[in-house]
């Protein structure tokens, strides 16, 4: 046998841990999904009877241990393994959209907009990374698992693991279709000034028909890693960064920018609170899962630092705080005299041209990781395109169609949601694994000797597991205080928000 790196440590638990005495007759001890490392070990960590998880536990500050333990099942389509850099592609580009184009017109002072900014990019990354540690803690590859894991694990609970997995399937698949519905109608309503008879019905209704049809190919795509949904990611990057250049030109130049199609948002999309939403995303999991599935086969050498998502997660904030910086600073000054017909004249047809194709753009990104629709076998296979995706487009467009009264309370809808799945479900997860959620077990077994020999526990050992129980405690104690400032103290105002909102409608 070929010799390698000798054999870890117990890795220490993610969840709360408690140290007993077990005879060793008893057979449930036997953990089929632990890789054993050594048969004196003292320490045996048993699942409960009714956990069917298949992964084995590791420390949640050691990544390198993480990069060989952790195995997550990545053949969902919309989870195709992914390399680092469209990793980071896919967590940036949701901060670049509709909320950082919204910034330049919301008219927020300085000494409200600067402190927005950091705050909520420093609470979109404590967001991320909760669900990064919870979806470690729980060894679930998505969203909907990490769920089904914490409120209904376990046999004989069948019927509510169903109703929980079409509740968060629906939810993410509406969070989605309503984010692709406003990006669809502000694409038209962007370009329409620019047009005669910008008002015409008619006009509005041809101009979402053909957007919708440019761009539905695009989404008849297998999953993330596909050519076209890359090149098509890529592109609303750079269309954005061009935007942005235009806006710094326009305000370098004095050049004064319109609302055009921003007037058709919901009454809550002012300040701070359109900061938050800029800083929303809706994939963590999903992409955590497709990076670790493209790592390369397990070997003794350390793994590169570029492959963890933490420091993936950490970049796309810093650099979406740095593309975003600039635009708060505009929004304090919006009144600017305006010097020059001919430079204006020249800007802002093209200001409105990249807001639309960066919006028409992410949709395709959208509907490929929406779930897919309750369709009947039998329709799906005789279909000979991908019926659920076309279906939703179907619905997008209808749903862009509507009329302003009705658009109005949809865009509220979908700034609450993303809210709300963004910054508070993290949190409420994390509150309900690590206060309510029965912890597992390390067991000590009568039997069990020593290194040396003797009967009995490993001291040694024992020491070892109590210290890092310690170090995770006090690690729980800095993330728990982050997470109950941030229902607290988030929590009231977002009450507030919802009680304006709703008396605005």
């Amino acid at each position: 046998m070929a010799r390698g790196k000798p054999p870890s440590p117990l890795p220490s638990p993610l969840r709360r841990t408690s140290t007993s005495s077990l005879s060793s007759s008893s057979s449930r001890v036997s953990s089929p999904g632990l890789t054993p490392l050594d048969s004196s070990a003292a320490l045996i960590l048993v699942h409960d009877e009714d956990n069917e998880t298949p992964f084995h536990l590791g420390s949640d500050d050691d990544d390198e241990d993480d990069d060989r333990i952790l195995h997550f099942d990545v053949r969902r389509p919309s989870t195709p393994p992914l390399s680092p850099s469209l990793v980071l592609l896919y967590l940036l580009v949701p901060y670049l959209k509709l909320g950082a184009m919204f910034l330049p017109h919301t008219d927020t002072p300085l000494n409200y907009g600067l402190p927005s900014l950091f705050v909520f990019a420093i609470l979109a990354a404590f967001a991320r990374q909760l669900l990064y540690m919870l979806s470690r803690y729980t060894r679930s590859a998505e969203l909907e698992d990490v769920i089904l894991d914490l409120f209904a694990r376990g046999r004989g609970k069948e019927r509510r693991r169903s109703l929980l997995r079409n509740i968060v399937r629906a939810a993410i698949g509406g969070l989605r279709v309503l984010l692709a519905t406003v990006y669809l109608r502000e694409s038209v309503y962007l370009l329409l000034p620019l047009l005669l008879n910008s008002t015409s019905s008619t006009l509005r209704l041809g101009l979402t028909v053909i957007f919708a049809l440019a761009v539905t190919p695009l989404s008849f795509t297998q999953s993330l890693d596909a050519k076209r949904i890359v090149y098509t990611t890529w592109l609303t990057l750079a269309t954005y960064i061009i935007w942005l250049s235009c806006i710094i030109y326009a305000y370098v130049h004095h050049i004064p920018l319109g609302n055009a199609g921003w007037l058709r948002t919901g009454t809550f999309w002012q300040g701070p609170i359109t900061i938050a939403f800029s800083f929303t995303s809706s994939s963590t999991l999903s992409l955590y899962t497709s990076l670790r599935g493209s790592h390369q086969p397990i070997t003794t050498a350390k793994p590169s630092k570029l492959r963890s998502f933490e420091l993936l997660s950490v970049l796309s904030v810093v650099l979406a705080l740095l593309l975003t910086f600039p635009l708060v600073i505009f929004s304090a000054n919006p009144s600017i005299t305006e010097t020059s017909s001919e430079l204006q004249s020249s800007v802002l047809p093209i200001i409105p041209v990249l807001n639309a194709i960066t919006l028409l753009l992410s949709i395709p990104s959208l509907i490929v990781t929406a779930p897919s629709l309750p369709i009947l076998e039998r329709l799906r296979r005789s279909a000979s395109f991908p019926i659920s995706r076309f279906l939703l487009w179907m619905l997008v467009a209808a749903l862009a169609l509507v009329p302003s009264s009705i658009s109005v309370i949809l865009s509220d809808i979908l700034l609450l949601s993303a809210l709300t799945s963004t910054y508070f479900l993290p949190a409420v997860l994390h509150v309900v694994a690590h206060f309510f959620e029965r912890p597992l077990t390390i067991l000590t077994p009568q039997n069990a000797q020593s290194r040396e020999g003797r009967s009995g526990p490993d001291e040694l050992l024992l020491r070892k597991e109590r210290a890092l129980q310690k170090k995770q405690f006090r690690k729980r104690i800095v993330w728990d205080l982050g997470v109950w400032l941030l229902l607290l103290g988030g929590g009231a105002g977002f009450i507030a928000a919802i009680g304006r909102v709703a008396g605005r409608w």
